[in-house]
């Protein structure tokens, strides 16, 4: 008899910034398996990336099941809908059975959601009303970021944690909290995997001196603020510096409003988002990546940009923060610098050191693709989760 599908439970898919989820449902594809994808919502009108094309998932979206009669919940599941309004908890519990009723057609006896978040909550629903189980990926915000008020959350977090087959997390720092939170949890660390065959090491005749190159949404956390006030610095040192920013989010205008009042128009680059083919060729003119992470007030924070272990596959050396586990990636020194976040001061100075001596940023980006294909290889990492779900009893033993 044929393997079930694998069966992701999404917010939205596609989703222009989640290319690591498209990449992760291409290698189990790759290697043979049939996946299944239910998105929550209808996917945002947004750029699609081109290798979407190549993925044969059929994509269930649950848009019209959120219309309908309010939730009931049984007092065993106050702290899973925590926050909840009762026409939110219907919806969810709707989205949920639609789930069931098809996973049972397919012979899908578990789920995987990518974040622990309402994603989650549905994946556990449905994995009850089908006697089977799930397991979630958890990544940054939902994890760390301050929803009804941090008791209220842990405890939600508790009850997914506590129930769920087993939980992937995308570093050792996600590892530990989790494990603090919930020591009865079942968590495995497992890297986002880089596909390394697209992210070839760049050509060093196609980087140009002091050539930045920054990506991620424009959100708080990632510190994009600090990092105008950085190129400042940097221009006022004489440090021959430009940089691409690429991406766009709700701070766009403001990062816009301070690039200007720093008289940095001509230094820094705001490029929108870019499918990844695109951003590929855009890295092979860059010396360096940097992404600044910090922790916000409501406490959310990145896990582990992906961005910077596809930099990292490309051959750059990497500038980040001691944020979460940027620590685990970045071997400071030695696969680029490490600083203190929010600290434009330390940041100036760590990119200065980079990009003063071309042969050892060079170094340094050769030991980082030396890194990214020993622990962040899409094919092992996805193989590793592939196995998981197949037979989730195996997280007692792959647990970090």
């Amino acid at each position: 008899m044929p393997d079930a599908p694998i069966a992701y439970v999404l917010k939205r898919f596609p989703r222009f910034s989640e290319t690591f989820i498209l990449n992760e449902l291409l290698a189990h594809e790759a290697a043979g398996a049939k996946t299944r994808v239910y998105s929550l919502l209808a996917p945002p009108e947004e750029p699609r990336h081109a290798r979407l094309a190549d993925l044969k998932a059929e994509v269930m979206i649950l848009k019209e099941h959120g219309s309908g009669a309010d939730g009931v919940v049984q007092s065993a599941d106050a702290a899973l809908f925590s926050g909840k309004s009762p026409q939110e908890i219907g919806a969810l519990q709707r989205k949920a059975a639609a789930i069931a009723a098809d996973a049972r057609t397919r012979g899908i006896s578990h789920l995987h959601a990518h974040f622990g978040s309402d994603t989650t909550t549905v994946a556990c629903l449905a994995a009850r009303a089908i006697g089977g189980t799930y397991s979630f990926t958890a990544h940054a915000k939902d994890i760390y970021h301050t929803y009804v008020s941090p008791e209220a959350d842990a405890e939600m977090r508790r009850v997914k944690l506590r129930e769920a087959a087993f939980v992937a997390t995308v570093s050792d720092y996600n590892a530990r909290h989790l494990s603090d939170l919930c020591p009865e949890a079942r968590i495995t660390r497992l890297y986002n995997g880089i596909d390394l065959a697209a992210f070839q090491p760049v050509d060093q005749a196609t980087q140009q001196q002091g050539q930045l190159i920054a990506v991620g949404r424009m959100v708080a956390k990632k510190g994009f603020d600090v990092l105008l006030d950085a190129c400042a610095l940097l221009k006022a040192r004489n440090v021959p510096v430009s940089m691409s920013l690429v991406g766009s989010g709700p701070l766009g205008e403001t990062l816009r409003a301070k690039r200007a009042a720093l008289g940095l128009e001509h230094v820094v680059s705001m490029d929108g988002p870019l499918p990844q083919e695109a951003l590929i060729q855009k890295m092979g003119t860059a010396q360096a990546a940097v992404l600044p992470c910090v922790v916000t007030e409501s406490g959310d924070r990145d896990g582990l940009p992906t961005v910077l272990l596809e930099a990292m596959a490309r051959g750059l050396p990497v500038v980040t923060t001691t944020v979460s586990g940027g620590p685990e990636i970045v071997r400071d020194g030695l696969t680029g610098r490490l600083c203190a976040p929010g600290d434009a001061t330390s940041l100036a100075d760590a990119l200065e050191d980079v990009l003063a001596v071309p042969d050892r940023a060079r170094l340094m980006g050769q030991a980082g693709r030396r890194w990214a294909e020993e622990l962040f290889d899409l094919t092992t990492n996805a193989g590793r989760l592939r196995k998981l779900i197949r037979d989730p009893a195996r997280a007692t033993q792959e647990a970090a």
